[in-house]
């Protein structure tokens, strides 16, 4: 409760000061290129060594070089300004300029981004990326607008792999299995209807969960597994590459529309560039991590091509809650977009 009073108070402080900021920049000095002052923050729970982080930190430098020093981005990684929930309330309210988390986070605001929980969606990473950089965004971003923030870009940590003590070569190997997952109801569904037992639970509580036997296994990006040494008490990493880790970047959608033209123009260049570079690392961070896994002893079994598609039949129950909730016409325009992505 502490901590949360904390974070909250820590949140108001920025607000205040960001406040000030923003009130005084029409008198505020203007840079050679002719961009005006801003103090802007950004707020995450993940700690400085993910790819958010590395992300928001090149669009700040970017962002800084390219106005001469008149806009700066102070960075709050591991939830200093509050858990998932409070920081995006905070920048959805305007105490707090930009954030950056996972589509999943999002659901609650912004329900369309539900649209990326359909399992075994995408065949590779290059080909969601090719999604992720599609005209379907700025489909999304009506829906994230009225949501309260506009989506600056995606980017992500690879798919989403499952770790267990127990060998799985095939879709009947899960049968009973208890598998922690999000509290998310598709990643229930999806998993209960592979055969699993579906665990909701806590991510600060996995580790020990494995240990005393409470879970047999979970599902996470590598950077996520072996950012909380998952790999030092699982035997297996399955590549069942059954979601997309999508990473969002955002700001407050009243400050965005708010900008004069050139900042506005500016904060989205220096996000895109940021966005590739965040790609362009991420490739070899699965890479690195995934090396990581193998040399604690892990064995990494890749599923073959019939039981890969097995696990895309059992997903159909996921498109339909998913069709039902959000509607035919944005799951048939996400379908056309990965069609297109294949092409």
């Amino acid at each position: 409760m502490m901590k949360r009073l904390a974070a909250v108070f820590a949140a108001a402080a920025l607000a205040l000061s960001v406040t000030a900021c923003s009130s005084a920049k029409d008198s505020a000095p203007v840079s050679e290129n002719g961009y005006p002052e801003y103090h802007w923050n950004a707020s995450m729970t993940v700690s400085e060594t993910t790819i958010n982080y590395k992300m928001v930190e090149r669009f700040a430098q970017l962002l800084n070089e390219r106005s001469d020093g008149a806009i700066t981005v102070d960075i709050y990684p591991g939830g200093q300004l509050g858990n998932t929930t409070e920081f995006t309330e905070a920048v959805i309210g305007g105490s707090i300029d930009f954030g950056t988390g996972m589509t999943t986070d999002l659901v609650d605001f912004v329900p369309a981004l539900g649209i990326f929980d359909i399992p075994n969606l995408f065949d590779t990473v290059d080909q969601m990326r090719a999604v992720l950089s599609s005209d379907f965004t700025d489909v999304l971003n009506e829906y994230n607008n009225r949501g309260g923030i506009q989506m600056l870009g995606y980017s992500d940590a690879g798919f989403r792999q499952l770790t267990t003590n127990k060998a799985v070569h095939q879709v009947a190997d899960l049968a009973g299995q208890k598998i922690r997952v999000m509290t998310n109801k598709y990643h229930i569904a999806y998993w209960n209807a592979l055969g699993a037992s579906a665990t909701p639970m806590q991510f600060t509580e996995v580790f020990m969960g494995i240990q005393q036997g409470t879970i047999d296994g979970e599902e996470n990006p590598y950077m996520n597994i072996v950012g909380n040494n998952i790999q030092e008490v699982q035997d297996y990493v399955v590549e069942t590459n059954h979601l997309g880790h999508i990473i969002t970047f955002y700001m407050n959608n009243e400050l965005y529309q708010s900008l004069p033209d050139n900042v506005r123009e500016l904060v989205d260049e220096c996000a895109k560039d940021a966005i590739a570079y965040a790609n362009s690392i991420a490739d070899e961070s699965i890479a690195a991590d995934k090396k990581i896994c193998e040399d604690a002893g892990c064995e990494i079994i890749t599923l073959d091509e019939e039981t890969l598609g097995e696990l895309r039949d059992k997903a159909s129950v996921v498109y339909d809650m998913v069709r039902e909730d959000l509607g035919d016409e944005l799951v048939n325009q996400m379908l056309a977009a990965v069609e297109a992505a294949r092409e």
